[in-house]
């Protein structure tokens, strides 16, 4: 069996986890203009809804995984640990 640095195996994790941040953030944002858009509309039980799902997907992107998962890995790579 072949052994995989622990290096790469970080780097994979982090690559991951930033590709998720990412995602979710996207869908965060594209939920919040609909919302919006259906609110303007006069669709405000729909718009309701899909403004909480952006800030719930922006809050896992951003915080979730960003602040709390990329960030952490990103120190640990750069400290060399």
């Amino acid at each position: 069996m072949v052994e995989v640095p622990a290096v790469a195996v970080e780097l994979v994790e982090l690559l991951a986890v930033t590709l998720g941040a990412g995602a979710a953030a996207a869908v965060g944002v594209v939920l919040e203009q609909f919302g919006l858009s259906a609110v303007s509309g006069g669709d405000l039980v729909l718009g309701a809804w899909a403004v909480g799902m952006g800030l719930l997907a922006l809050y896992v992107g951003v915080v979730g995984l960003g602040y709390e998962q990329a960030l952490p890995r990103l120190r640990r790579l750069a400290s060399g640990e």
